[in-house]
Formats: C-alpha cells, structure tokens, sequence
C-alpha cells in the first residue's frame, strides 16, 4: 500500500513539473510576442508556438490570446497570420463541439486561403471544413471536402496532407458503419506516412480511429491495443481532448472484457479531464460508465441512484446512443428492485431512442449508397481533367517535334508486343494454377479414409495456418472459390448475397491474412494457399 502511494505521489510530482514547465515556457512566448521592439515575425512565430502548445491544454485561454493574434495580424495587414488564427480558432471550437463556430472561422480561413492563392493552405482549410460536415453528419459533403484535398495534396506532393485525408475518409466510413472500408483508409493513412516525419499527434489519432472500429466490430482486445499505442503518444504530448476520448473508450472496452477496477480508473481520468474541458458529450458518457459498472457488480440501487441522478441533468440535445445506455440501466434496475410502473417507463424511453437508433441505421443504408455513388463520380470527374491536362501536355509537345511522334509510334509498338507477351504468359500461368489446384484437390481425395471423390477444405487447419478465426462469410467465400476458382468478384457476391464491395473486402482481408503477393489471379493463389493449409 505504501508503495502504491510513492508512485502516486511520484506520478503526481512529473506531471506537476509537466505543467510548470509548459506554464514557463508559455511566459517566455508572452514577453516576446508583447515586446513591440521584437520583429514582427518572432512575435507572430511566438503566437503560433503558444497556440500549439495550449489549445489542447487550455483551450480557453488560447482562445483569449488568439484575440490578441489577431489585432496584431490586423494591425500588421498580415493575410498569412490572419489565415492562421481563424484556422485556429475554427480547431478549438470544433474540439469544443461547438460546430457552427467552428465552421464560421474555417469559411473565414478559406476566404483568406484563397486570397493567398497558395494550395498548401487551401488543401489544409478545405479538409477542416469536411471535418465539421462530418462532425454535423453532413457526410456526402464532407466526402467531397476529403477528396478534394486529397488531390490538392497529392499535386503538391505533400504527403502528411495526403494522410490527413485519407484518415478524415476512413472516418466517413466509420461514421456510416462502413467498417472494412474504415480501416483499410486508416492503414493507407498510415503507409502514406511510414517515412515521413509528422506530429505523434497525427499518428496517435489514426490508432484511435482504428482502436474505435474495433471497438464498433466488437474485437475489444484489439480495440484496447490501438487505443493503449494512442495513450502512450498522447499522455507524452499532453493533447487533452483526445487524451479525455481515449480513457472514456478505454474505460468502454474494459467494461465490455468486465475489468472492472480498469474501466473505473479510465473512466475517472476521463470523467477528471472533461470536466476541465467543459466537453458535456464525454463528461455523460464517463457518468454512463459509472452506472454501468455498478449494475454489473450487482450493485442495483447505487446503479440506480446514479442514473436517476444523470437523468436529472440530461441535456435534451445529449447523444441518443448515451440516451439509449442510461434508460437501458435504470430500465434493469427497476426491473431487478421489482418496480414494474418504473421499470415499463425506462423500458418505453428505450424502446423510443432504440427505434430511433434503428432509423439512423437505415439512413446510413441510404447514405451509404449516395456516398459511393457520388465517390465514383467525383473519382471520374478527377480522372477525367486529369486526362484532359494529359492531352493538352501530350498535344503541345507533339508539335514541339516530330522525332516525339516516331518515338511514341516505336513505343506503342513495344508496349503492345510487351503486353501481349505478358498475356501469353498470364494465361499459361492461369492455367498452370488451375491445373495445380485440380491436382492439389485430386491427391488429398486420394489420401482420405472415407469414400468421398470431392476435397474439402478444413476450417480448423486453415485457421491454425493463419493463426486467426475465419468469419462465416470468408469461410463462404472460400468454400466457393474451392468449386469455382476463376468465378467473377459479381457472381461470387451473388452467391453469398453481399455487395461486390463486402466481396471485395472479404478477399482483401483473406489476401492480407494468407499473404498473397500475386498481383493477378489472386483469387486462385489464395485457394491454392487454402487447400494446402486443408492437407
């Protein structure tokens, strides 16, 4: 016990040092940016600095001295740094979830963006401003704010935006429970910046991106894997709001694994931090926690005194998803302390937001479709003036001289002799495949016991191969390869009644799970690795 209480004293002490140091340092920034005898560029570099160190540790007093930023951007006639503080403050409102601020100085910013006419900015701006779409649930807009920055970026060659956006895209497909989709746009996220030298921040926001997907497929270890490589990023930088979301998910899954004394820890740093944050959303959701906890323990009537006591000072506008937790825990516990006239109330409040719940699900249905369709045309749209600029440079060097005609004819030439070769060779790789997976499948009948003339694949090996569980559909899926190797992705959707996308989804997973490399007849190589982790 006394050690316990060293460490907590010993903890205690380095964060306190912590915020002295960080307190110092932001004196520091204030004596150079309110002394006029310094250039104007230390003082607006000095503002920038304090704003980066703060607007996640205080966001309110950042705010007031971004009032300070901006006369001074003012009086200086600065375009730049006036871009910079609406941007600014355009962050910390969206943070706050006050959405209509926040996008209120994004538009500002995006005026001034383009005043600048510098594409860096506008990609940057342009991304924020999806990320309120989506906050407000606007997502087809949102989509169309995330891709056009995505080709602004990757114009420019600038790959930490790139990641930005591939990650602002996988949160319309997490938003609209997409979740394969989701994480497939984390991990591009991730690739894109392997090598790159980016803000732990940008990275710990992936891992908790992927860490809630997780959470949202019900693969809680996994979840808390994510979400512990967030913490150890985020507790090193400080960044307070997304420190408050990850202990409140944190404190979530441990609930779900029923780790009792973990979730109670998590969701006491969050409910601590949301408080200092004044953010309402997750200061509910860390009280929700609580209550759950206790019912779960067995401890109706404490369970029940905390809900009740939340249901006092819900705020209607509060999260129906929070809204449906609370009346499913008071509806338990009145059901357990026997009082039926409570306990059909709960019931009824539930019932109502579960429908509720229910009609959003649909709409994501909805959206979903709206959103791909309007994904394909935006893709379209892009490639074609991609094209069309293709066109332009090819016409123009075309007349610069005739020798680029010659040289295009001879290159023609060689790529179709290339591509033809390459045909060939494909389609006797094709059929040496299938040829090898009829001999594969004709050898393991051979060698079995009972009297059967047709190979089956065996659930168990494969998974032992893989060392993962496979789902029903992917199992369905390679059940079906197994009769039809060279089947199209749109019959084999038919067959197992999914999208052409949930298909795809499936097959890339199983691609990643048995490591295929193929680049063509994949499907058959991911067979031909099935049927020998079957033998």
């Amino acid at each position: 016990m006394g050690q316990i209480s060293f460490l907590k004293i010993f903890f205690l002490l380095i964060f306190s040092t912590t915020i002295v140091i960080a307190q110092n340092k932001s004196d520091d920034l204030k004596t150079v940016w309110e002394n006029t005898k310094n250039s104007d560029s230390a003082r607006f570099k000095a503002l920038a600095d304090f704003y980066i160190l703060n607007n996640q540790v205080q966001p309110d007093t950042t705010l007031k001295v971004l009032d300070y930023y901006y006369q001074l951007a003012k009086e200086k006639n600065n375009t730049k740094e006036l871009y910079n503080v609406a941007n600014d403050r355009g962050g910390i409102y969206r943070l706050k979830e006050e959405l209509d601020l926040s996008m209120r100085y994004y538009k500002e910013a995006e005026k001034l963006a383009i005043k600048l006419n510098d594409p860096a900015l506008k990609a940057t701006i342009i991304g924020n401003i999806g990320n309120v779409y989506a906050n407000k649930k606007d997502y087809k807009k949102a989509l169309q704010n995330f891709t056009n920055s995505f080709t602004i970026c990757k114009k420019i060659n600038d790959k930490k935006g790139e990641s930005r956006m591939l990650s602002s895209i996988g949160n319309v497909y997490l938003y609209i429970q997409n979740y394969d989709l989701a994480i497939e746009y984390y991990q591009k996220a991730l690739t894109t910046i392997k090598n790159v030298d980016v803000p732990p921040r940008s990275i710990a926001v992936i891992y908790l991106n992927i860490g809630w997907t997780n959470y949202e497929l019900k693969n809680y270890n996994e979840a808390k894997v994510y979400n512990e490589k967030a913490l150890k990023i985020l507790e090193e930088t400080n960044d307070k709001f997304f420190l408050a979301n990850v202990y409140s998910t944190l404190g979530r899954i441990h609930l779900e694994l029923n780790q009792f004394q973990k979730a109670t820890d998590y969701a006491e740093k969050s409910l601590a931090l949301s408080k200092e944050l004044n953010v309402s959303g997750l200061i509910l959701e860390s009280q929700i926690i609580f209550a759950q906890l206790d019912l779960k323990k067995g401890n109706v009537e404490t369970a029940r005194k905390k809900g009740e006591s939340i249901l006092m000072g819900l705020d209607k506008n509060a999260n129906i998803d929070s809204k449906l937790k609370l009346y499913d825990v008071l509806y338990k516990c009145y059901q357990a302390e026997n009082n039926p006239e409570k306990s059909l109330e709960m019931y009824q409040r539930y019932t109502l937001y579960k429908d509720s719940i229910q009609l959003e699900k649909n709409k994501f249905t909805l959206i979903r479709e709206v959103i791909k369709s309007e994904f394909v045309d935006l893709i379209q749209q892009n490639k074609i003036e991609s094209e069309k600029e293709k066109a332009q440079l090819e016409s123009k060097q075309l007349k610069k001289t005739y020798s680029i005609v010659i040289g295009s004819i001879i290159l023609i030439a060689l790529i179709f002799i290339y591509f033809n070769r390459n045909l060939k060779r494909d389609r006797k790789k094709r059929a040496e495949l299938l040829e090898e997976i009829k001999r594969l499948k004709n050898n393991e009948v051979n060698k079995l016991v009972v009297n059967s003339n047709e190979f089956q694949l065996v659930r168990e090996k494969i998974e032992l191969f893989i060392n993962r569980k496979l789902n029903d559909t992917d199992w369905n899926v390679l059940n079906i390869l197994l009769k039809e190797p060279d089947i199209s992705n749109k019959e084999l959707a038919e067959k197992v009644f999914l999208s052409v996308d949930g298909i795809g989804s499936s097959l890339r997973r199983m691609y990643l799970y048995f490591d295929i490399k193929e680049s063509k007849y994949k499907k058959i190589s991911l067979l031909m690795e099935a049927i020998k982790a079957s033998s």
